[in-house]
């Protein structure tokens, strides 16, 4: 399956695929930069259309922005809520508009 083998190739990890939930799950377990822009490309071209994307990471709050444990990468933060580990990625087309909104 060709979404199987983007994650794998992206992340190194093999994803858990719900069809009846339309769901995908990957953990990656090495610290990783994120581009969510090409996730959803790769996606698309993969004839699979992405609704959402949501990443559950640890992190700190700098200045209004989310920055990722371990890899340092940083988005800007949507809402508020500090000390929580879930978010959902907006704006993921571009990096400079990609924002980080915690899920309660």
């Amino acid at each position: 399956m060709g979404l199987e083998r983007l994650i794998r190739n992206t992340y190194g990890t093999t994803p858990q695929i719900d069809l009846d939930k339309q769901i995908l799950r990957a953990r990656v377990p090495r610290p990783a930069t994120l581009d969510f822009g090409a996730l959803a490309d790769g996606i698309r071209r993969a004839n699979v259309g992405t609704a959402a994307i949501e990443v559950e990471v640890d992190f700190k709050v700098t200045d209004g922005r989310v920055v990722i444990e371990g890899s340092g990468q940083s988005f800007t933060l949507e809402g508020s809520g500090s000390g929580r580990k879930r978010f959902k990625v907006h704006g993921w087309e571009s990096p400079e508009s990609t924002r980080l909104e915690p899920i309660r």
